[in-house]
């Protein structure tokens, strides 16, 4: 009967078992540690985060390959291009350098063939000199003049060419020609042969190198004639290049 009891006691409708249970039991916690993470929400791509959507189909890395070959090529171009410059720059260097020894070397010709032509006046006027019968095929002189004078006066010329050479050869610049000029006019024999060659000089070609010098001397022995001092080296203006 205590059997029965129970099934009385506890009829269909006893709470404390099921089906009869007004709320199923309460569910037991979790361990600690073994609680469930939640998982996180799955992120939606936005339309605009397409990466084919701004580069008109192609992939992104397409546009910074682009920009890369267009930076190298731009170097490289800019390499020819200093190339071409430097190579341009050897060439016009290579013939101001050839152009220069030409002139140089046409300097050195011209400057030979002027001492060449200074030699050769000196013998023949020292021939001049020591024989008076080869004297006579140059003298041009005034015969009134001694012959002495006159043979003294192809020694002045002697002087005077050598130093005309010399400026002539751009051994000896304005200054320094006029300085020459200037001692070597101080003696009366020169002063002499200087009056006595004049009608030589007439013939000059009046813009010649000679016929300025020739001048240049007109013009000191004028100022050294009108110095009123005894420091003869300070007389005259040397003319200017």
């Amino acid at each position: 009967m205590r059997g029965a009891d129970v099934f009385q006691g506890a009829g269909p409708c006893d709470p404390r078992f099921p089906p009869c249970a007004s709320s199923p039991p309460p569910r037991r916690s979790a361990p600690l540690g073994t609680l469930e993470v939640a998982a996180p929400p799955i992120a939606r791509r936005s339309p605009s985060a397409d990466p084919h959507s701004t580069t008109g189909g192609r992939s992104p890395d397409s546009g910074v390959d682009m920009v890369t070959r267009k930076n190298v090529t731009g170097r490289f171009g800019s390499a020819a291009a200093g190339m071409l410059l430097a190579a341009r720059q050897r060439r016009l260097d290579k013939a101001r350098l050839h152009e220069r020894r030409l002139q140089l070397e046409e300097l050195a010709l011209r400057r030979e063939a002027l001492r060449h032509q200074q030699r050769m006046h000196w013998e023949l006027l020292a021939r001049a000199i020591d024989d008076p019968s080869l004297a006579e095929v140059i003298d041009t002189y005034d015969k009134s003049i001694p012959a002495q004078k006159r043979r003294q006066f192809f020694y002045a010329n002697a002087w005077y060419v050598n130093v005309y050479h010399l400026h002539h050869a751009g051994v000896l610049d304005q200054e320094e020609l006029f300085g020459r000029l200037r001692e070597l006019f101080r003696t009366r024999l020169m002063r002499e042969y200087w009056e006595a060659s004049r009608e030589q000089r007439a013939s000059l070609k009046a813009t010649s190198v000679e016929s300025r010098v020739g001048s240049m001397v007109d013009g000191l022995l004028k100022e050294l004639d009108e110095a009123d001092t005894d420091e003869w080296w300070v007389v005259g203006t040397p003319p200017s290049d």
